[in-house]
């Protein structure tokens, strides 16, 4: 649940930079990179307590992608990186608040 959590956050920072401070990412593109790897830690670790797993799968995958555009440096296609930025960020924040607020009830098991 932890684990989680601090995703959430991580995607809000994200989307935050994307919206407010372009210029942070902008000026240091390794910032995304550690972001990404700050995602597949987290997802990972969160994957193995979770009850359904899928929402971590994909947190991985999305860091897996914003790693991509990390090692791309999409300075020259700003509109590109914006949106790439943006959309993981809120994609994580929304998938990790998902899977820390999910607790099948009794009955169901």
């Amino acid at each position: 649940m932890y684990a989680n959590s601090l995703n959430v956050v991580l995607g809000l920072a994200l989307v935050y930079s994307a919206v407010l401070r372009p210029a942070l990412i902008g000026a240091r593109p390794q910032l995304l990179f550690v972001a990404a790897g700050g995602i597949l830690a987290l997802a990972w670790l969160a994957r193995r307590s979770d009850h359904h797993p899928w929402q971590n799968n994909v947190n991985m995958l999305l860091g897996i992608l914003l790693a991509a555009m990390a090692v791309l440096q999409l300075e020259h296609l700003p509109l590109a990186a914006f949106w790439t930025q943006f959309s993981v960020g809120s994609a994580v924040a929304v998938l990790a608040l998902w899977a820390a607020l999910y607790r099948p009830s009794r009955a169901a098991s």
